[in-house]
């Protein structure tokens, strides 16, 4: 699903299905336009998600521009909680040292 318009609130829903994913192991949404929505509602579902392996959301919009980092953060603080991630691909979307 890389490089296809999906939107922040398209990308909302994408991460509302890992609540229930029992089979996807690697989602891939490079190149995209999902937004600090998206990033928040990731977050949420990766705290329950034991199935997902690989989350690629590289160059999308999750921090408008480097000018709303909050759904970037919340994004990052619920990884706390999930212990079955592998590998996450945050880069190309501005993210400052609070996010790092």
């Amino acid at each position: 699903m890389c490089r296809k318009q999906i939107s922040d609130a398209d990308g909302q829903t994408f991460a509302r299905m890992l609540y229930t994913n029992k089979t996807l192991r690697k989602l891939e949404l490079e190149g995209n336009l999902l937004g600090p929505k998206s990033a928040i509602e990731f977050g949420e579902a990766l705290k329950v998600n034991t199935t997902l392996k690989f989350l690629d959301l590289e160059s999308n919009q999750l921090t408008v521009d480097g000018q709303d980092m909050y759904g970037a953060v919340q994004m990052v603080e619920f990884l706390e909680k999930n212990t079955t991630l592998l590998s996450l691909n945050m880069a190309n979307n501005q993210l400052d040292e609070q996010c790092g």
